[in-house]
């Protein structure tokens, strides 16, 4: 281990801090606020209490000043005496101040950064400028009589009408793109700034690590561990260069498999189940008689050991020692396509409890365009020039890392993905700050649900029994009548009507749950299902799956053909076990049957056993009942309202995943247009179309809208029905983000779940301080201090002694540098 010698050249070069202007210290200012894309104020650390600023991420939407604010807007030359003349006022002042309201008037005075925030704002505050003024007057006119009393409802009813056409129409949001989704499926993801960071820290037992004080020291070893954790987390959980083979983990995903803590590649143990292997570190015996005894090791395929290095050894089998490792201490070392990686290495990687056979097919498409959407909505892509890029010198390795454009971006978005949810720092509750809006069901593919009623509480039969994807799909209907349900609109809580723009109310509609889940009744109906059944593989005693169709006939007298009962399909239970059940509907005795198998090897085959000592009978109410439900594709269309006002009434951006199947394209949404369609004054009924472009894709949004008689909306209908080729979307949301390491909420100390549970801080209990617990975030803390340099406009900082100075030009750091340089070089040192 190197020691530095303690002499006046090594005084001196600790008193850098003190005798130097080494420039801005960072930590006096990182808590200023920021407006990087124009449309959001941003800061970086927050002080509480009067103590030193903690980091906090969060956004503000800005306001905007209207350059020519407009006086009154609604000045009819005559008082209106009706509601229709009211409607009819309303109309004309829309016309006359059309270029006001769309705010023509101020072409070409937009700023550079989110020009389009800046126009909507106005306009909208413009428009709501001139419904206040509205209803104020009308107001005023029902209360001395110019209009009438009783026509107080129509009047509110014509003011909310219009003023919902005011806002509609299109809208036009900024458009900058950050070029990327940190993608699952290539070397995208936010890693590679851990990497760097990792990279630039001192070794220890080095000269790097010698020359700072023993505090420093500590610092900088918790903030590699917290790094590290970063890193572990997301290679674990959120890489897969060339997606994911659970059976051959390596080359696909691009890593190498380590233990967490001792960072060497481990090894699958030879005796593991193919289903659920374990893991194990390789030694040679350290007093074997080998050249490499006591090296660490690891088996490749074909059985051959290799150093760590990669270079291969012979051993005698008895000569190695295995050390058991469990799953959670396993990650992955970034390698994408290195030559080393090895084939056939098996892994649980998306924790379904087994390996399974090929591509996981999600993966395909997976990222983080949540991430993406949130950075391009609030306006922090990181775009204008010149580029944001922070050049770093430490002191006491005298290595100079840069932190480009690309590398900023992972740091802003590796923070929001750890996201607001936060714990009471004393773990006795939680919270979630920042503003997060939703509006409508997330699609999860779920399958479609039977539910027999048993004969008392709890004793019900839901199939299938989880909520595995896809695995039951109602293809067809026959009601008792005989005729066939439009399986398009057949979940809907009501049934559109376009021509006449109306809808009533769905006569096998029972509820919703979770949302959009809807539930009708199926009692005496013949039902035709698309069904995935689970079965193991006779050559490889893999789970597999094939598809059916089946036939489930729930009407009176229903025999169950020539074996008496209706195939529901098959379960799972126990994946170590090859152990399933095959479940039935027998109409005579109105029970569901599930009958056991388990599964033996048999000539190296793997076959069925039954064990009908773990069959399962199950008995119904008589009369029968049951009930069929469905996550609907399209949702209730009131879940949208709250997030399309936003994105009209109050210009800011919004998100929208634009594919209502189970691929999630979530994107910023870069126009909307409102129109209304059509409409039925009798029955007080309009018919809209909302379209929407969003990143990744358009979708529209259509549909009927019932008023009650002030024009508030009371009931909504899809307009389209489930097999319509329209895209619909899956859902709106807004997410501001506001993620902290450590910060008081009213009365309570607080500190982020997701840094928390993957090691990035660390709480120790300190009665000393004023919460009772101490926070160590280095980690954290330093990457938030980088974004704020970049940010900020520091393009070059520097580190001693763990604090970071800012300069805004080469030539001031390189000065610095030079001085450090030359401290740095009089030390001398003394040990190996």
């Amino acid at each position: 281990m190197k020691k530095v010698v303690r002499n006046a050249a090594y005084q001196a070069y600790l008193d850098a801090n003190e005798t130097k202007d080494l420039g801005t210290r960072l930590k006096d200012v990182r808590d200023q606020s920021l407006t990087p894309g124009g449309r959001v104020d941003m800061t970086l650390f927050e002080s509480v209490a009067g103590g030193r600023p903690h980091p906090r991420m969060r956004f503000s939407f800005v306001d905007v000043q209207d350059p020519k604010p407009p006086g009154s807007l609604f000045a009819p030359a005559a008082a209106p005496t009706s509601a229709d003349a009211l409607r009819e006022a309303i109309q004309t002042a829309r016309s006359v101040h059309a270029e006001l309201l769309s705010v023509r008037d101020l072409a070409g005075q937009a700023p550079k950064e989110s020009p389009m925030y800046w126009e909507n704002r106005i306009r909208v505050s413009r428009t709501a400028a001139l419904f206040a003024e509205i209803r104020s007057k009308a107001d005023a006119w029902l209360a001395d009589g110019t209009i009438p009393a009783a026509q107080r409802a129509a009047c509110h009813r014509a003011v909310t009408e219009l003023e919902d056409e005011a806002y509609a129409g299109r809208i036009v949001f900024d458009n900058a793109d950050t070029r990327t989704y940190h993608s699952y499926g290539h070397d995208a993801p936010f890693v590679h700034y851990l990497e760097s960071i990792l990279a630039s820290l001192p070794e220890e037992g080095g000269e790097a690590m010698a020359v700072s004080f023993s505090s420093t020291r500590e610092s900088i070893r918790r903030q590699r561990d917290q790094a590290r954790n970063h890193l572990d987390y997301l290679m674990r959980n959120k890489y897969a260069f060339h997606g994911i083979e659970e059976t051959d983990i390596e080359p696909t995903l691009g890593g190498f498999l380590i233990d967490c803590s001792s960072r060497r590649i481990v090894s699958e143990a030879l005796d593991s189940d193919p289903l659920e292997p374990s893991y194990e570190l390789l030694r040679i015996a350290p007093g074997a008689d080998h050249p490499k005894a006591g090296e660490w090791v690891y088996r490749d395929r074909e059985g051959k050991l290799h150093l760590q290095t990669h270079e291969p050894v012979e051993v005698d089998a008895e000569l190695v020692r295995g050390a058991p490792v469990e799953l959670e201490d396993l990650t992955f070392r970034r390698a994408p396509d290195d030559p080393n990686l090895r084939r056939g290495l098996r892994f649980d990687w998306d924790d379904n409890g087994w390996v399974q056979q090929g591509r996981i097919d999600w993966v395909g498409w997976a990222g983080h365009c949540d991430i993406k959407a949130v950075v391009e909505s609030l306006g922090i892509t990181l775009t204008s020039e010149p580029l944001p890029t922070v050049t770093e010198y430490r002191a006491d390795t005298g290595k100079t890392t840069t932190y480009n454009r690309d590398l900023l971006l992972e740091m802003i978005a590796s923070v929001l993905e750890l996201g607001s949810v936060h714990s009471l720092i004393d773990g006795t509750g939680q919270i979630s700050r920042g503003i997060h809006h939703f509006g409508g069901s997330r699609n999860d593919s779920l399958p479609d649900r039977l539910q027999f009623t048993g004969t008392g509480p709890g004793r019900s039969f839901r199939w299938p029994m989880r909520g595995r994807e896809d695995s039951f799909e109602v293809t067809a209907i026959e009601l008792p009548g005989g005729e066939k349900a439009d399986m398009g609109t057949v979940f809907f809580r009501y049934l559109p009507d376009l021509q006449e723009v109306s809808f009533a109310k769905n006569p096998r509609y029972i509820k919703t749950t979770d949302g959009d889940y809807n539930i009708i009744d199926v009692t005496g109906t013949k039902l035709e299902a698309r069904i995935k059944v689970d079965a193991i593989d006779m050559l490889t005693g893999y789970p597999v799956q094939r598809t059916e169709t089946t036939i489930v006939d729930l009407r009176e007298g229903a025999d169950g053909g020539e074996a008496g009962r209706y195939f529901l399909g098959s379960h799972l239970d126990d994946v170590g076990d090859r152990k399933l059940f095959r479940v039935y509907y027998r109409p005579k005795d109105r029970t569901v049957v599930a009958e056991a198998f388990g599964h033996a090897q048999k000539d190296g085959k793997w076959e069925a056993v039954a064990r009908p000592e773990q069959d399962i009978v199950i008995q119904l109410r008589s009369p029968l009942h049951v009930t069929l439900s469905r996550e609907v594709k399209r949702d209730d269309p009131s879940q949208f309202t709250a997030l399309l006002q936003l994105a009209q009434r109050q210009a800011q951006n919004i998100c929208a995943d634009t594919d209502k199947e189970a691929a999630v394209w979530n994107g910023v949404v870069t126009q909307l247009e409102a129109v209304k369609v059509a409409a039925n004054p009798a029955e007080r009924t309009e018919h809209w179309r909302v379209d929407l472009k969003a990143r990744f894709g358009d979708a529209s949004l259509e549909y009927l809208v019932r008023r009650d008689e002030r024009g508030e909306p009371e009931a909504y209908c899809p307009a389209t029905s489930e097999n319509h080729w329209g895209r619909w979307p899956d859902f709106l949301w807004q997410d501001i983000g506001d993620v902290t390491t450590k910060g008081l909420e009213g009365d309570e100390w607080v500190v982020n779940e997701s840094m928390l549970e993957r090691g990035l801080i660390e709480v120790r209990v300190d009665e000393s301080v004023e919460s009772g617990f101490y926070v160590f975030d280095d980690h954290i803390k330093n990457v938030y201090e980088l974004i704020y340099a970049g940010l900020a406009g520091y393009t070059h900082t520097v580190v001693h002694e763990n604090k970071r100075y800012g300069h805004k030009s080469t030539e001031s750091w390189q000065a610095v540098v030079d001085q450090l340089e030359a401290l740095r070089g009089a030390l001398t040192f003394e040990g190996t």
